[in-house]
């Protein structure tokens, strides 16, 4: 057969460059033009490219009108579409003849594994799952497979862990609901049309509200950790230095346990008695470190050995820490309940009676899910905050949940200290009535010396309990005059100020004094004073 193209035996340069940008690059599927042709647009940009394969295969991005090679849409089509191995022989030709074409449509170039795979999972059918609630007409959803990919953006939707949707009144497959909103957009819905078509099998996918009610908010399953730079270690702290989180390289020991140092650290032969692996970004794999970095004569950062990702066994969470990791039981009424929100790991809807657990990055997972996971892996499936660590983590003596230090400080390892010294009261003086035990939250216990040296004793379930207003009048103080009253009043659990009672006059008022004030956290008492109603 006559072919336009030479044909090539090795890839180039430039092709595994822009194979390499495919994979690691968010591109949507808006439309097909046969089976050959396809509309697309990159995650952000609004432009789109239309991609035609044949002999030669073409692309109207600038890229390819540049170079004549392969562009990343045209790898995009047949790794990502068609799922061609990037080693295979079709994958980095400038063109394929119909013969090749129609051997990469119907799949020939699959291992017979992979086919046999397919070929078990079609003559079975794929299982429905009822769903809650659903609507007259409206089919079944399709429990996701491990080799379901989405149809828009063409990735693997257990792999990528996005909220899902599904076609409600067509095929029942599922579909990334930021891939719906692409999807929903490209096609310019006027405002009489209140459907969107599925980019499956061209039925109803669901109404526009519900998919923007999806959208809303699976934005809440987005947590702050996620936009976080990747060279940002979250939750790891270097044991030497104790910066935390870890910005750039990172380094962790072979043989401790949660021990990680910084590249500066690591440079200066901190813990030399064992090898290191690294890693740049907190989701990469971690690579073994060759030689020590502190015998580089230049301070250069050491290199990984082949460039190779060496199996690091990963630190388990241990069980006291997951116990006490935050859990509700899903409710009715409760958010988690709405359209939209899922659990990321098996991308199914929470249920009532469900439990949930929380992560400290603001993640919520089915417990069965996310357990088993934590306990081999002392990090966030999805943005690899690291959960424990021993240096940061404090347990409390009561059964409550942990309390995590703040790690973004830099000297973390420090805990403020209870005591008196931030109350004071100009011509009171206030002393700690037992300064062995430590009060408990919200409670003030101290004694008050009035004029004749009496304490006057302050009883602290009085605060915590009953959550009143406290006065305490002494006579003579602060007051040139015998028949003057001095009145502090307070609320141990509350910020707010008590108001002033009527016919009261400010210190600042009678005296020309500035009123007084006590101040401690959380907590301002005010002074005035007022003059006693004669009979």
């Amino acid at each position: 057969m006559f072919r336009k193209t030479v044909w090539r035996n090795t890839v180039s340069d430039a092709v595994s460059f822009h194979q390499d940008q495919a994979l690691n690059t968010t591109i949507f599927l808006l439309k097909s033009y046969g089976p050959t042709g396809f509309l697309l647009r990159e995650d952000g940009n609004t432009r789109n490219f239309k991609v035609c394969l044949g002999d030669p295969h073409t692309c109207t991005c600038p890229v390819f009108s540049r170079e004549q090679e392969p562009c990343k849409h045209i790898c995009w089509i047949l790794l990502r579409k068609f799922r061609l191995p990037r080693e295979h022989e079709y994958s980095f030709q400038h063109g394929l003849v119909e013969r090749q074409i129609l051997e990469v449509l119907h799949g020939l170039h699959q291992t017979r594994a992979h086919q046999t795979e397919n070929d078990s999972s079609a003559a079975s059918g794929t299982p429905s799952q009822p769903v809650t609630g659903q609507e007259a007409g409206s089919v079944c959803r399709k429990v996701i497979q491990a080799q379901d990919v989405c149809p828009i953006c063409q990735e693997e939707l257990l792999e990528k862990k996005q909220p899902v949707s599904y076609c409600r009144f067509g095929c029942g497959n599922n579909v990334h609901i930021s891939c719906m909103k692409v999807w929903a957009d490209h096609q310019q819905l006027s405002d009489r049309e209140e459907t969107v078509r599925c980019p499956l099998c061209r039925e109803d996918f669901s109404s526009l509200k519900l998919l923007q009610e999806q959208v809303k908010n699976a934005a809440k399953l987005c947590t702050a950790a996620e936009r976080e730079k990747p060279d940002r270690h979250l939750g790891v702290l270097c044991h030497s230095c104790r910066v935390c989180p870890v910005t750039g390289k990172c380094f962790k020991c072979t043989v401790c346990s949660y021990f990680y140092l910084c590249e500066d650290c690591s440079k200066k032969g901190c813990h030399p008695q064992h090898l290191f692996a690294s890693r740049t970004k907190r989701r990469e794999k971690w690579r073994l470190v060759t030689e020590d970095v502190c015998d580089d004569p230049k301070g250069a950062t050491a290199q990984p050995a082949n460039d190779s990702i060496i199996p690091i066994a990963a630190d388990p969470l241990p069980e006291n820490v997951l116990s006490r990791l935050p859990t509700i039981r899903v409710r009715s009424g409760s958010r988690l309940l709405d359209e939209g929100q899922q659990c990321r790991i098996c991308l199914q809807c929470f249920t009532l009676g469900q439990q949930v657990r929380t992560l400290p990055c603001h993640h919520k997972f089915h417990t069965d899910c996310v357990d088993g996971i934590l306990r081999k892996s002392n990090s966030c499936p999805l943005d690899g905050y690291v959960i424990f660590n021993p240096l940061t983590w404090r347990t409390s003596e009561r059964k409550t949940s942990p309390t995590l230090a703040s790690c973004f400080s830099s000297d973390c390892s420090k805990q403020p200290e209870s005591n008196l010294k931030d109350l004071f009261v100009p011509g009171v003086a206030l002393r700690a009535k037992n300064t062995k035990v430590t009060p408990s939250h919200g409670a003030l216990n101290l004694e008050v010396l009035t004029g004749s040296s009496v304490p006057l004793n302050i009883p602290q379930n009085q605060m915590v309990d009953r959550f009143e207003d406290l006065c305490i009048t002494t006579t003579g103080l602060w007051s040139p005059e015998p028949d003057h009253t001095a009145t502090v009043a307070f609320n141990a659990r509350r910020t707010r100020l008590q108001p002033k009672p009527r016919g009261a006059v400010t210190t600042n008022d009678t005296n020309n004094r500035p009123t007084s004030e006590l101040r401690m956290t959380g907590v301002l008492i005010n002074t005035w004073h007022q003059r006693r109603t004669e009979s």
